[in-house]
């Protein structure tokens, strides 16, 4: 846009501009406005979209359909829908879509609490049960990507837990045991 402007002035400079001269010393500087409305796009912003985390050979619908996600996700969660009736409903839905049930048994020493937590993610497609307890045990199912995920964790030592986790689709299935520690 800059360049344009001088490139209009020059030409009005050098030549005679609609058959008048122009003094330069009376005319006006030309003052082109800043746009600080419209939103720069930045590289930090593409890498919110973009995934980097898909293979050369990925198949191209399910790369558009992870950028469309990505996109819409990023859409929703803006301070400007997020303040708006559709996300304050969205919002008001989702949490209706959560549950907790905690259960008490025994007493004294060996008392122990049970505390099972149900949710469902309507916009995000996921479905996500907890329990605590004698365990850790957590059943994550991902209707988007077709996947389930389990996972039973029992604490070994004060910073140490034993995990063993399952992922199933519907073209593999992962079994893996670990040990993992805070730190």
């Amino acid at each position: 846009m800059r360049i344009f402007a001088s490139l209009i002035l020059l030409i009005c400079v050098s030549g005679n501009c609609w058959a008048k001269r122009i003094d330069i010393r009376t005319t006006k500087r030309l003052v082109i406005p800043v746009d600080n409305v419209t939103p720069k796009i930045t590289s930090k912003d593409v890498e919110k979209l973009v995934p980097t985390d898909m293979a050369r050979v990925s198949n191209s619908g399910n790369i558009m359909t992870r950028i469309a996600d990505r996109g819409f996700n990023l859409w929703f969660n803006s301070s400007a829908v997020k303040n708006s009736a559709l996300g304050r409903a969205a919002d008001k839905t989702q949490e209706k879509l959560k549950t907790d049930v905690v259960i008490e048994e025994g007493q004294g020493s060996s008392k122990t609490k049970h505390k099972f937590s149900f949710r469902v993610e309507a916009f995000q497609a996921l479905a996500k049960i907890e329990y605590s307890g004698w365990m850790k045990a957590a059943v994550n199912y991902d209707a988007k990507a077709s996947q389930t995920n389990i996972q039973v964790s029992e604490k070994l030592f004060a910073d140490k837990d034993l995990v063993v986790s399952h992922r199933a689709t519907s073209k593999e299935a992962l079994s893996m045991v670990g040990l993992g520690w805070q730190f």
